[in-house]
């Protein structure tokens, strides 16, 4: 026992020394303030209807709607380029030119065939007509026009097939201009000027910028809250801004290696917004109208539970409440407090039952 160590006359002395001690703690700790007199300066705000939204959130990167491969589609040699790697085309574009004299000299033979058999066909056409005077004048068999008829029909089937030729003679003569399909950034290129290429030689790499698209793996126990035409805000930190934009496709199948259900959004270009650059994606899927919200700092962690600090007559009465979604710097209240009931926000910590309180804003 200390009494058997320390002489008699220490004793009262320590148990001043505790007594003092323990009268510090107890006027340091909140529950002395009433026992004091004291009053907590504190803020206060209304709890207010608000909609809440009850999000999730994903990470995905970004891509191209369209990525595309731009091939020759006749053979040749190259003799111009005009687009570079990094350089945005419009569609219609030319890229690159193959040396046409060859498909031009192909395109002038089948036309002066053609030409050659309309002057036929304008002849057998004369003779023709001549044909079915004479056989009715009775001038000459009805044998003989069936054969000059025969003659014309074969005429107009060879016209007809010429001027094809002549089609696709041209055809051929445009596409020894590589043309971009789309409005696009040309992402690589792989000819030169003297290059010799075949048909389906592929020339470019090119990917659609304005037009984009982000795949977003979510947990596979939302599934049954995500539908297509739900809103989602796209932010980036390669881009500037956010983008408001809705659910185009839910894929139909679980990712049986991480079990996630994929979403893809569509969306625009909002401006500096590159294909391979991460986003954020926050999908709303649930809107509460009307919900009761209050400051996140006005709720407050006890031993019971979650409580407030209505305010009322400057007297502080705790009420338990059930925390909802937290939306920014407010929560939703669930059950416990009703909208326009003044809370304590700044000081809401160092309040008890009963505590009286000033308002910062009112007069002392």
């Amino acid at each position: 026992m200390l009494t058997d160590v320390l002489p008699v006359s220490c004793v009262p002395g320590i148990r001043r020394i505790a007594i003092t001690a323990m009268a510090m703690l107890v006027a340091a700790s909140p529950g002395s303030v009433l026992a004091q007199g004291r009053v907590i300066r504190i803020t206060t705000a209304a709890a207010e209807k608000a909609a809440v939204e009850q999000t999730e959130w994903a990470v995905g990167a970004i891509e191209s709607r369209v990525s595309a491969q731009v091939a020759a589609e006749v053979a040749g040699k190259i003799v111009r380029i005009h687009a570079d790697e990094g350089q945005g085309v419009a569609a219609g574009a030319v890229l690159a030119e193959i040396e046409p004299r060859q498909y031009q000299l192909g395109q002038e033979a089948d036309v002066a065939e053609a030409r050659r058999l309309e002057a036929l066909l304008r002849n057998k056409q004369l003779e023709l007509d001549r044909a079915r005077k004479l056989v009715a004048e009775r001038l000459i068999a009805a044998e003989r026009l069936d054969s000059v008829e025969a003659e014309y029909d074969a005429l107009v089937q060879q016209l007809e097939g010429a001027r094809a030729l002549v089609g696709e003679s041209a055809r051929r003569v445009g596409k020894t201009r590589i043309t971009a399909p789309v409005d696009a950034e040309i992402a690589e290129r792989y000819i030169d000027v003297g290059d010799f290429v075949q048909a389906g030689t592929i020339a470019f790499d090119i990917v659609d910028i304005e037009h984009l698209r982000v795949r977003l793996p979510f947990p596979e126990y939302r599934a049954p809250e995500l539908m297509p035409r739900q809103k989602v805000r796209l932010t980036s930190a390669a881009g500037s801004g956010s983008v408001a934009a809705q659910v185009t496709e839910l894929r139909p199948s679980v990712n049986p290696a991480n079990r996630s259900l994929t979403v893809i959004v569509d969306f625009d270009n909002p401006g500096g917004w590159r294909p391979g650059a991460s986003v954020r994606a926050e999908i709303v899927l649930a809107v509460r109208e009307d919900a009761v919200t209050v400051p996140q700092v006005a709720v407050v962690r006890r031993p019971v539970g979650d409580v407030v600090y209505v305010i009322r007559d400057n007297k502080a009465e705790e009420r338990l409440v059930t925390r909802g979604l937290r939306t920014g710097a407010r929560v939703e209240i669930l059950d416990g407090l009703a909208a326009g009931e003044v809370v304590a926000v700044d000081g809401a910590g160092f309040l008890t039952q009963g505590a009286s309180v000033d308002v910062a804003g009112n007069p002392t």
